[in-house]
């Protein structure tokens, strides 16, 4: 996992400091490719996932996805499993450190435990911690870079204690909902059109109508499926695409504007700026110096 996570060009994949483990927060829109899962000989990942996901994926079929508010434990013996990123913004953290140092951690907070938490030695499991992730990041942000890598350890420790004395159930929101085949599919339908129509004016209640789900079960499943509203969403795909028009081509930035919905380039300008820090034009001249560089770099 490690390797595929640095070898995604377009994202940042930025390594945290903490003794006895490797700690890397990702961000970005990476690319949907496979890769291999397992960790390596001796070794356990963690992949804390905030927004976006992916897919692993077994030698027999089996597929196992991994969403926001979940995180992927990985052990030694997935050699059998691929994993492919869903190629949408994508940000999380990924901790991983010696199977020894992984066992001793629950043994550390509580003497007398011992061992991986079923299904991490070997192969994989997926474990739903959504309001626990929350606060873990909501704290992450709040330390200094320094700090955050030694948290993200520690973090690790105290989900494999609470897997350890059978204690999974409190990783689990308590107001989470079932959903069944046709509204899961109904959600991704819409997720998929409106990545597909970023040019149009996309409304909730258009989008409800269209895949034949209300307006409110589309809100609420859509964000317990892809952590985040559906407003939020769509803007950030708008504002991806945004960059990659403005990156790539030499349109003008209003009609990259228009290629992602919107009718003027104050509107436009404020949220591109709001995302990344900067104004369009200045996103495009960055981007042009980059580009250039990266070409005098490569010539002999």
């Amino acid at each position: 996992m490690r390797e595929l996570c640095r070898s995604q060009p377009g994202w940042d994949c930025r390594a945290l400091a903490a003794a006895g483990a490797e700690v890397w927060r990702l961000e970005g829109t990476p690319q949907e490719k496979s890769g291999p899962a397992a960790p390596g000989p001796g070794q356990v990942e963690a992949l804390f996932c905030r927004r976006g996901g992916l897919q692993l994926e077994r030698s027999g079929g089996q597929r196992l996805p991994l969403r926001p508010g979940q995180v992927l434990l990985l052990g030694g013996s997935a050699e059998d499993c691929l994993v492919r990123f869903c190629c949408e913004p994508f940000q999380g953290i990924l901790v991983a450190m010696p199977e020894q140092a992984a066992r001793a951690l629950p043994a550390s907070l509580c003497p007398g435990l011992g061992g991986l938490p079923a299904g991490i030695g070997h192969g994989a499991r997926v474990v739903t911690a959504v309001l626990w992730g929350e606060a873990f990041f909501h704290t992450l942000e709040q330390l200094p870079a320094s700090e955050q890598g030694t948290y993200c350890a520690l973090k690790t420790g105290e989900l494999f204690f609470l897997l350890q004395v059978g204690k999974a159930a409190l990783l689990r929101p308590q107001g989470e909902r079932y959903y069944d085949h046709y509204q899961l599919q109904a959600v991704q339908g819409v997720r998929d059109y409106m990545r597909a129509h970023l040019d149009e004016h996309l409304t909730i209640p258009e989008l409800a109508g269209r895949f034949h789900i209300s307006a409110t079960m589309l809100k609420a499943c859509f964000r317990q499926v892809y952590g985040v509203p559906v407003h939020q969403y769509l803007l950030e795909q708008r504002m991806v695409q945004a960059a990659e028009l403005l990156a790539s081509t030499r349109r003008s930035v209003s009609a990259v504007a228009a290629a992602v919905g919107y009718r003027g380039t104050g509107q436009f300008s404020t949220a591109f700026r709001a995302r990344y820090r900067l104004s369009p034009a200045q996103y495009r001249q960055a981007a042009r110096k980059r580009t250039a560089g990266a070409q005098e770099f490569s010539q002999p």
